[in-house]
Protein backbone atom coordinates (compact mmCIF):
# COMPACT_ATOMS: atom_id res chain seq x y z
CA UNK A 1 0.00 0.00 0.00
CA UNK A 2 2.84 2.28 1.02
CA UNK A 3 4.49 1.70 -2.50
CA UNK A 4 0.91 2.39 -4.31
CA UNK A 5 0.13 6.02 -2.86
CA UNK A 6 3.86 7.17 -1.81
CA UNK A 7 3.93 8.80 -5.37
CA UNK A 8 0.58 11.05 -5.26
CA UNK A 9 1.29 11.94 -1.43
CA UNK A 10 4.64 13.62 -2.11
CA UNK A 11 4.70 17.17 -3.85
CA UNK A 12 6.65 17.48 -7.18
CA UNK A 13 7.99 20.59 -9.73
CA UNK A 14 6.36 20.14 -13.36
CA UNK A 15 8.05 22.93 -15.89
CA UNK A 16 8.79 25.10 -13.23
CA UNK A 17 5.31 24.83 -11.39
CA UNK A 18 5.32 23.15 -7.85
CA UNK A 19 2.20 20.75 -8.00
CA UNK A 20 0.88 19.50 -4.23
CA UNK A 21 0.56 16.59 -3.20
CA UNK A 22 -2.77 14.71 -2.94
CA UNK A 23 -4.66 14.58 1.31
CA UNK A 24 -5.68 10.83 0.66
CA UNK A 25 -7.42 11.08 3.69
CA UNK A 26 -8.09 14.87 4.35
CA UNK A 27 -9.22 17.23 1.60
CA UNK A 28 -9.26 14.98 -1.45
CA UNK A 29 -10.77 12.39 0.13
CA UNK A 30 -13.97 12.85 -0.91
CA UNK A 31 -13.35 13.66 -4.83
CA UNK A 32 -10.79 10.49 -5.01
CA UNK A 33 -14.14 8.23 -3.39
CA UNK A 34 -16.30 9.55 -5.60
CA UNK A 35 -14.26 9.00 -8.58
CA UNK A 36 -14.87 4.87 -7.45
CA UNK A 37 -18.70 5.28 -9.11
CA UNK A 38 -19.00 3.16 -11.84
CA UNK A 39 -20.66 5.54 -14.56
CA UNK A 40 -17.07 7.11 -14.97
CA UNK A 41 -15.44 3.43 -16.43
CA UNK A 42 -17.83 3.32 -18.64
CA UNK A 43 -18.83 6.84 -19.85
CA UNK A 44 -15.23 9.00 -18.38
CA UNK A 45 -15.21 11.70 -15.94
CA UNK A 46 -16.08 14.91 -16.44
CA UNK A 47 -17.22 18.29 -14.90
CA UNK A 48 -20.47 18.02 -14.55
CA UNK A 49 -21.02 14.45 -13.82
CA UNK A 50 -18.28 14.83 -10.79
CA UNK A 51 -20.66 17.47 -9.47
CA UNK A 52 -23.76 15.34 -9.40
CA UNK A 53 -21.82 12.49 -6.82
CA UNK A 54 -20.22 14.93 -5.04
CA UNK A 55 -23.19 17.60 -4.67
CA UNK A 56 -24.44 16.22 -1.34
CA UNK A 57 -20.80 15.57 0.29
CA UNK A 58 -18.99 18.10 2.56
CA UNK A 59 -16.79 18.63 -0.61
CA UNK A 60 -19.51 20.74 -2.06
CA UNK A 61 -21.24 21.91 0.85
CA UNK A 62 -21.87 25.52 0.31
CA UNK A 63 -20.58 26.52 -2.67
CA UNK A 64 -22.44 27.48 -6.04
CA UNK A 65 -22.39 25.56 -8.90
CA UNK A 66 -19.90 28.01 -9.92
CA UNK A 67 -17.49 27.93 -7.36
CA UNK A 68 -18.28 23.89 -7.60
CA UNK A 69 -17.01 24.07 -10.95
CA UNK A 70 -14.00 25.92 -10.86
CA UNK A 71 -12.93 24.21 -8.01
CA UNK A 72 -13.41 20.43 -9.51
CA UNK A 73 -11.20 22.37 -12.96
CA UNK A 74 -8.36 22.71 -10.80
CA UNK A 75 -8.86 19.17 -8.97
CA UNK A 76 -9.04 17.84 -12.54
CA UNK A 77 -5.54 19.36 -13.23
CA UNK A 78 -4.23 18.24 -10.57
CA UNK A 79 -5.03 14.53 -10.75
CA UNK A 80 -4.00 14.77 -14.33
CA UNK A 81 -1.11 15.87 -13.29
CA UNK A 82 -0.83 13.35 -10.52
CA UNK A 83 -0.94 10.62 -13.63
CA UNK A 84 -4.64 9.37 -11.98
CA UNK A 85 -6.46 10.56 -15.07
CA UNK A 86 -5.79 11.04 -18.77
CA UNK A 87 -8.08 13.17 -21.36
CA UNK A 88 -9.56 12.02 -23.85
CA UNK A 89 -9.28 13.02 -27.24
CA UNK A 90 -11.78 15.94 -28.63
CA UNK A 91 -13.77 15.34 -25.64
CA UNK A 92 -14.29 17.41 -22.80
CA UNK A 93 -14.05 13.95 -20.33
CA UNK A 94 -11.43 11.86 -18.68
CA UNK A 95 -10.42 8.28 -18.21
CA UNK A 96 -8.93 7.13 -15.08
CA UNK A 97 -5.57 5.70 -15.84
CA UNK A 98 -4.97 2.03 -14.58
CA UNK A 99 -2.93 3.79 -11.24
CA UNK A 100 -5.89 6.18 -10.76
CA UNK A 101 -8.20 2.77 -10.75
CA UNK A 102 -5.72 1.43 -7.86
CA UNK A 103 -5.38 4.31 -5.99
CA UNK A 104 -8.91 4.75 -5.67
CA UNK A 105 -9.75 1.04 -5.07
CA UNK A 106 -7.21 1.01 -2.77
CA UNK A 107 -8.24 4.05 -1.04
CA UNK A 108 -11.83 2.80 -0.94
CA UNK A 109 -11.06 -0.55 0.69
CA UNK A 110 -8.38 1.15 3.39
CA UNK A 111 -11.48 3.21 4.03
CA UNK A 112 -14.11 0.44 4.74
CA UNK A 113 -11.73 -1.57 6.44
CA UNK A 114 -11.70 -2.01 10.25
CA UNK A 115 -8.68 -1.51 12.77
CA UNK A 116 -9.44 -4.93 13.53
CA UNK A 117 -8.85 -6.02 10.32
CA UNK A 118 -6.03 -3.75 8.99
CA UNK A 119 -3.79 -5.22 12.31
CA UNK A 120 -4.51 -8.81 11.42
CA UNK A 121 -3.42 -8.02 8.11
CA UNK A 122 -0.45 -6.12 8.83
CA UNK A 123 0.64 -9.11 11.01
Amino acid sequence: MRELLADVTRPFVRQDRRVRALDLTGKDRDLLLGLTDPCFAICGVTNSRLQKVLGSSGWAAGRTQKQLSARLSRHLTLLRQHGLLRKQPNQRSYLLTDKGRSITTALAALLAASTQQLTEKAA
